[in-house]
């Protein structure tokens, strides 16, 4: 099965989000989609949670950039984090 355009627009967002890192960038991608339906109502969780979140994410992509998988899997240990969701 094809991918729509949405759909890959969507993931091209997505994958821009997580790589970046940013939180407000990645808070920018989710309410743009939470208005076109993709997302519930549900708030987004803090900064905090928001910044761990986008590099566990990057390291659950199934074809992760190799320096951001490196980048993201090197944040979560200095922190004692694991790199799963």
């Amino acid at each position: 099965m094809r991918a729509s355009k949405e759909h890959k627009q969507w993931l091209k967002e997505r994958d821009e989000a997580i790589y970046s890192f940013d939180i407000e960038k990645f808070k920018a991608f989710y309410r743009k989609w939470q208005k076109r339906g993709i997302y519930d109502d549900t708030p987004l969780p803090s900064d905090a949670v928001i910044e761990i979140s986008m590099r566990k994410m990057c390291c659950g992509l199934a074809n992760p950039r190799e320096d951001k998988l490196a980048e993201a899997r090197a944040w979560l240990s200095e922190r004692g984090y694991s790199w799963t969701i």
